[in-house]
């Protein structure tokens, strides 16, 4: 029990590292970690099905995901976010752990948007707090559900 008390907000931290990483990275580098990514996924599917892409083709998949691969960024970090914060508060028993974990989310996300402000090209944008919220507030929702979910299994195992 009082391990999760410890391993718990250590998992928030590193979220919260992680994002700061990410949102102190300039416009350009942002941007090419993103189409990374989504070369990674199209060299892999290309691969898996044995089948060939030109260049010109792989540069407008980049392009036309670019949006979807950025966002949806956001909101899987946040997800997390909201998963370990919710884990955290339940640990150290606190009245409305949902409330206190949407808060802190809030703030954070709010906060990483103004930080985004002061990185060279990139901006702070309140859609993105609302991406970052939308993700966080699911991770909350669900860790209630998945904490049943591993108790349901743990008992099952116990009886068997």
């Amino acid at each position: 029990m009082q391990l999760k008390k410890i391993i718990f907000p250590c998992f928030v931290f590193l979220c919260m590292g992680v994002i700061f990483l990410f949102s102190h990275q300039n416009g350009n580098k942002s941007e090419s970690l993103s189409d990374g990514f989504v070369l990674k996924i199209i060299e892999t599917v290309t691969e898996v099905s044995k089948t060939e892409v030109s260049d010109s083709k792989k540069v407008e998949i980049v392009q036309k995901t670019r949006f979807l691969i950025r966002k949806g960024a956001h909101f899987t970090i946040y997800f997390l976010l909201g998963f370990v914060s919710y884990l955290t508060f339940k640990s150290y028993q606190l009245k409305y752990p949902v409330i206190w974990a949407i808060f802190l989310c809030l703030i954070y996300a709010s906060s990483d948007e103004i930080h985004q402000l002061f990185v060279s090209e990139r901006t702070g944008r309140i859609v993105d707090v609302c991406i970052d919220m939308s993700g966080a507030l699911i991770g909350i929702m669900v860790t209630p559900l998945f904490c049943h979910l591993l108790l349901k299994i743990k008992n099952r195992k116990i009886i068997e």
